[in-house]
């Protein structure tokens, strides 16, 4: 096999792979977003998290990714139709966003013992890694906490 062909079948199976990745990211967003039976959720979006012994490391840089969602002053996430979702209940946790790390925007939240949990929501693209999904639900989480 030429270097050309391998190339080609190489790029070819990146792009596969690139796609079957995005088709599931959703197909999972969709499942878990239809399991949330609480009334009245403002955000939800598709969002990775790191606790803080997993947040800043080399090779994997965060635990799982599910959905995080507002309702009320409470936050919650959820990362499968069954699992039972963690909440904050944001008058008594801080929100900060953090320092852009390999490019991305990261916010955290820490509850009143002082426990960190960190969240991102990026896109990849071709050449560069979109976190607007984390400023906006950053916005959406302060102005939630002010109301």
């Amino acid at each position: 096999m030429s270097i050309l062909t391998a190339a080609i079948v190489g790029g070819i199976i990146g792009l596969l792979v690139a796609v079957f990745t995005y088709f599931a990211k959703e197909q999972r967003f969709n499942s878990v977003l239809r399991s949330i039976k609480e009334p009245g959720m403002s955000y939800a979006a598709l969002y990775h998290y790191a606790t803080p012994s997993r947040y800043r490391k080399s090779f994997k840089y965060f635990d799982s990714y599910g959905i995080l969602y507002l309702v009320g002053k409470m936050l919650y996430y959820k990362t499968s139709p069954t699992a039972v979702p963690m909440s904050f209940d944001l008058e008594h946790c801080s929100v900060q966003q953090e320092p852009d790390w390999r490019w991305l925007k990261w916010f955290s939240v820490t509850t009143h013992v002082g426990e960190k949990h960190y969240f991102n929501s990026h896109k990849m693209g071709a050449f560069k890694n979109d976190s607007g999904e984390t400023l906006k639900g950053l916005r959406a989480i302060e102005a939630a906490k002010l109301s």
